[in-house]
């Protein structure tokens, strides 16, 4: 992600679906539903917290969650909620969860201190302290769904800690020239992904967190995920191959977010080629003269 972001005007994509948007009134984003079940048998030492969570979170209640995680059982709570939110419905959600716990014994009081960088500093600050050290099994895409929950629930910075995921990096590799990469933690190219989004953010007259949630949800709502489904973002034409492509190849960038870090890091390649390819097989072709 090299391109400097003021150069770099709000993409077609981005003002669609910002118009979108605000024409059915502004709706938030639906809560998503997860198995309660399954993570109270992971986590039964926090079945009273987990059995206080709604039915259906949503980034409000994550956030809500995240206003403790200043202290290590603060931290915990915040951690799960980020990744119950994150993982919604998806069955392995909890036992990846709780193998970053179990895979890193200073786990709760590094989240704990993370929190307190991201109350006094900010979110690129929080970011970084977490690429300092980062915790075994917990990589950008959910690591930033932490981040995110924690800043906004603790600092005052306008940025904030936008998330950064494969949702959010397909639609770049899309819509612009840029690639984020997300299989190492990576302080100067996440910077200038914030500072793209604080950017395209004045231009809108939004949030920076409201834009990467724009960006995430038309992305799952254009590619019909069945956990985040959006009718607002959706066409009202029927599914084109295209569009199912571009939905098999989104739920392989999300399997690879909770991959190990050199089998994403030799995927990464290979989707973006694939994504390349579904693009130009579908693509208007000239009538030759």
């Amino acid at each position: 992600m090299t391109a400097v972001p003021g150069e770099i005007p709000v993409p077609a994509a981005l003002l669609r679906t910002v118009r979108r948007w605000r024409e059915q009134g502004e709706p938030a984003q639906p809560p998503i539903s997860w198995p309660r079940d399954a993570w109270q048998r992971q986590f039964p030492r926090q079945h009273a917290f987990l059995d206080a969570l709604p039915d259906r979170v949503d980034r409000a209640e994550a956030t809500r969650r995240a206003a403790h995680a200043v202290t290590p059982e603060g931290a915990e709570r915040a951690f799960l909620a980020a990744m119950i939110w994150g993982y919604g419905r998806t069955g392995y959600g909890p036992w990846r969860t709780a193998r970053v716990l179990a895979e890193n014994p200073d786990a709760t009081e590094r989240l704990a201190a993370v929190a307190v960088v991201a109350r006094e500093r900010g979110g690129l600050a929080a970011f970084r302290a977490l690429a300092d050290k980062p915790l075994r099994y917990l990589g950008v895409a959910y690591g930033t769904k932490y981040l995110r929950f924690v800043t906004a629930a603790l600092s005052t910075d306008p940025a904030g800690a936008p998330i950064l995921d494969s949702v959010v990096r397909r639609w770049f590799a899309t819509h612009t020239n840029l690639h984020p990469l997300i299989d190492e933690w990576r302080p100067t190219a996440y910077a200038r992904y914030v500072e793209l989004l604080r950017h395209w953010s004045a231009e809108l007259n939004l949030t920076v967190d409201t834009v990467e949630e724009l960006i995430f949800r038309s992305t799952v709502g254009r590619e019909g995920s069945s956990q985040w489904s959006e009718s607002w973002a959706s066409s009202d034409e029927p599914v084109s191959p295209e569009r199912k492509a571009q939905t098999t190849l989104l739920e392989l960038e999300l399997l690879f977010d909770t991959a190990a870090p050199d089998a994403a890091r030799e995927a990464r390649p290979h989707l973006d080629e694939l994504g390349r390819i579904i693009q130009r097989g579908w693509a208007p072709r000239s009538t030759p003269p």
